[in-house]
């Protein structure tokens, strides 16, 4: 077996778990080398790593030049199979949870952007899923919502997709009917027309029907299968990890280098290290972090790129004065990478914001509500304590993580952090104070909806703000990411209210072409 701990360990585990699942076919060929670095978002070598790790344990037959092919693996015993998934139910029913409450809002948001002609596409894989004899329809599907999230502009979409779906996949256990392919086998399973129609219609409720009923028929039937297979032995499962959020070399945050930028962002925001002070030697700083010189060098590189510090000749690194006006996003391709990621980070908080925002809301009591306002009013930095209290109040931990992870995210755009996370002497301005106050104010009144929107409309001021600026300095990528000043009611109400609405609300009117007219 291989290590997960590493890179090459990760994606191995990855398309072992697409082979066990039935994803990828003993005797298919896998793709490229250079499609599987694109793809999966890690360097050739890598992807090479991988492979000589999976062909090492009997998955892969790889030649020079020609690409690998897939074979069955190692025979595993029957017990160890039940146990690596049983081991797994409780992740993979949060999951499945996390993307009930997230897919139907991304994919509202992806169908904005989608013109009339872009949706032929997925009617004509739409079809050829209907008419698919075949048990490994269910693979169709997936094409279909990674294509429509790819359409948002917002790579964060698919890739915080592609990791949830990758946490719901369950191996194909010789003997047991595995619980995707008996949903292949009902045409009806198969048919997302109705998907298709409500997003070219942008009828909300259409969306988030059609996906709440997808995923509750896909969760019973796994749970089905996992009943069956825990009635066969007698197992003392020990708790599974939980869910984690792989992101690409772009984006991760997690290399050493990255955690110590960001405690010196976080210092320098929070007024610990002053404008014009100057920074520790090198040496004296890589003791103290623990790590090797060029570790700290690769962080105060990237502290650089972002106009954090600046380096004096015979001096050292010197806190900037921070002043976004002084930031150029054109600057360097590393500028702009990061003031788009981050813009795509912000993005994706405002519309996860609204889900989790409701959760967490609904937890509270009064006395809870008061003192949690009372608490973020109080704080230097309260848009960072209201996130950071979201992510802790979530009941999924899949939740919590991905909030945790893009409030990670927005580091690779430091300068704009200003917006969020005000220095102290400065505190928020007028219209983010009154933002604040409103989101503070339903929490307190236990006005779900209203504090679910509210959350929304105080990050997406961030966001506006932030995206002009960008749209001024000539970043034409930053068009795609502007969100409505107000989202559909139906995401910010509670379920009960929403399944209440009538059959005409709900499904927009179909023709038998498969299209959509808009009513008039």
């Amino acid at each position: 077996m291989f290590s997960n701990s590493t890179k090459p360990g990760q994606l191995a585990q990855t398309l072992r778990q697409e082979i066990q699942t039935g994803r990828l076919q003993p005797g298919q060929r896998l793709m490229s080398i250079n499609d599987l670095s694109q793809v999966y978002k890690v360097s050739v070598r890598t992807v090479r790593e991988a492979l000589a790790l999976l062909e090492q344990d009997g998955y892969l037959a790889c030649r020079s030049r020609r690409r690998a092919v897939i074979l069955t693996g190692p025979p595993q015993p029957e017990e160890t199979l039940i146990r690596a998934t049983l081991i797994q139910r409780g992740v993979v029913q949060d999951a499945y949870q996390t993307l009930r409450g997230l897919l139907p809002i991304l994919l509202w948001q992806s169908g904005r952007l989608m013109k009339e002609a872009d949706f032929d596409q997925f009617y004509r894989l739409n079809k050829k899923m209907i008419r698919f004899k075949g048990d490994h329809s269910w693979i169709l599907s997936a094409q279909l919502f990674h294509g429509l999230l790819n359409y948002s502009g917002n790579p964060l979409f698919d890739d915080l997709y592609q990791n949830l779906e990758q946490a719901c996949l369950l191996p194909v256990i010789p003997g047991y009917e595995h619980p995707y392919e008996t949903m292949a086998r009902h045409p009806q399973s198969r048919d997302f027309s109705t998907l298709l129609q409500g997003l070219q219609s942008q009828a909300p409720l259409a969306i988030l029907n059609r996906i709440r009923h997808m995923i509750d028929r896909t969760q019973s039937h796994v749970e089905v299968y996992m009943k069956q297979l825990s009635g066969h032995f007698d197992l003392t499962m020990e708790p599974a990890g939980i869910f984690q959020w792989q992101t690409g070399p772009e984006l991760n945050q997690n290399s050493k280098s990255r955690q110590i930028a960001r405690s010196l962002i976080q210092a320098i925001l929070s007024g610990e290290l002053p404008p014009n002070s100057f920074l520790p030697a090198e040496k004296t700083m890589a003791e103290q972090y623990g790590v090797s010189v060029d570790t700290l060098r690769r962080a105060l590189r990237y502290l650089r790129q972002l106009q954090f510090i600046r380096t004096l000749n015979g001096k050292g690194s010197q806190i900037c004065d921070p002043d976004l006006n002084c930031f150029d996003p054109l600057a360097s391709p590393a500028s702009k990478r990061n003031s788009l990621t981050y813009l795509c980070a912000l993005q994706l908080l405002c519309l996860i914001s609204v889900p989790a925002a409701a959760s967490a809301g609904k937890q509270l009591d009064f006395q809870q509500r008061k003192i949690i306002a009372a608490r973020i009013r109080q704080s230097q930095n309260p848009l960072g304590e209201l996130i950071d209290w979201l992510a802790a109040a979530q009941t999924s931990s899949s939740m919590s993580v991905i909030v945790n992870q893009i409030f990670q995210f927005l580091y690779a755009g430091g300068p704009y952090l200003y917006h969020a996370r005000k220095l102290p002497a400065a505190g928020l301005s007028p219209d983010y104070q009154l933002d604040l106050e409103q989101v503070l104010t339903a929490m307190e009144q236990g006005q779900i909806s209203e504090f679910a929107h509210a959350v929304y409309h105080s990050f997406q001021r961030l966001l506006d703000s932030s995206l002009d600026y960008l749209i001024q300095q000539g970043v034409g990528e930053a068009k795609r990411l502007r969100l409505p000043d107000v989202l559909p009611r139906v995401f910010l109400e509670e379920e009960s209210e929403s399944h209440s609405r009538s059959a005409e609300e709900s499904f927009p009117i179909s023709f038998p072409d498969g299209k959509i007219r808009r009513r008039s």
